[in-house]
């Protein structure tokens, strides 16, 4: 009898397995446009870091509303998939959770290019001369040109139709002009009050608002700053 019960086969319990849909994009296998398309899509991924460090390196309130500003929009897409449920074009062998109208990708890089186009249009300035309107230009039609085309790849790819990423270009566009308007007009208002708390000094929080460009201003804080410790140095020696 002993030898019958240990003879009886164990059946485990089956686990299925899910794929992280936040980095596992498929292409057509051999197309290198669609590869090309696949690794654009991690772009998303890329800006939220990019935005994470900016913000603990700097410190700067106006970062820390425009991460706030792509949360909000990211939640915005997901209740708005919730509630209308649009399948996606096509049925894949890696089941997608999330369904297709608005476009993820396409409402994220439209909010983030958009509200980047505000930014240089309306507070970088520094002295009107052919040079900064020709990298305004370039930096405005590069934000536009990436969303272009992380729009373009989600419908080659088919992970969308044509509806689903339109919807998600105007809906991110509108997200990210509200958000602006928002921030400049109601929150930076109160930005030099919360730079004057304790916990901001703390974590050394700032409000480079007043700047008209930030990037001039620390270069030449830095050069300066840099000499004048030289100076000092050679003194001493």
């Amino acid at each position: 009898m002993a030898n019958e019960e240990a003879m009886e086969p164990v059946y485990e319990e089956v686990v299925k397995w899910k794929t992280l849909s936040l980095t596992h994009v498929e292409y057509p296998e051999g197309d290198k446009v669609g590869k090309y398309f696949a690794i654009y899509s991690l772009a998303p991924l890329v800006i939220a870091i990019v935005l994470a460090t900016l913000f603990v390196s700097r410190r700067d309130l106006h970062t820390a509303t425009l991460g706030v500003g792509v949360i909000l929009n990211h939640i915005l897409n997901q209740v708005l998939k919730k509630m209308y449920a649009e399948p996606r074009p096509v049925i894949r062998a890696v089941v997608l959770e999330e369904h297709g109208w608005p476009s993820n990708h396409s409402q994220y890089m439209w909010f983030v290019c958009i509200y980047a186009v505000l930014f240089i249009q309306c507070r970088l300035h520094f002295r009107w001369s052919w040079s900064e309107v020709a990298w305004k230009l370039l930096a405005i039609s590069g934000s536009l040109a990436a969303a272009v085309v992380m729009s373009y790849s989600r419908v080659y790819l088919q992970y969308h139709t044509v509806d689903q990423v339109v919807a998600g270009s105007v809906i991110g566009s509108i997200s990210a002009v509200v958000w602006f308007l928002v921030t400049q007009y109601c929150l930076t208002p109160y930005f030099q009050t919360i730079t004057g708390w304790r916990i901001s000094e703390f974590l050394l929080i700032r409000d480079c608002t007043p700047i008209p460009n930030v990037m001039w201003f620390e270069y030449l804080s830095t050069r300066g700053e840099a000499a004048k410790r030289k100076k000092k140095e050679r003194k001493v020696q």
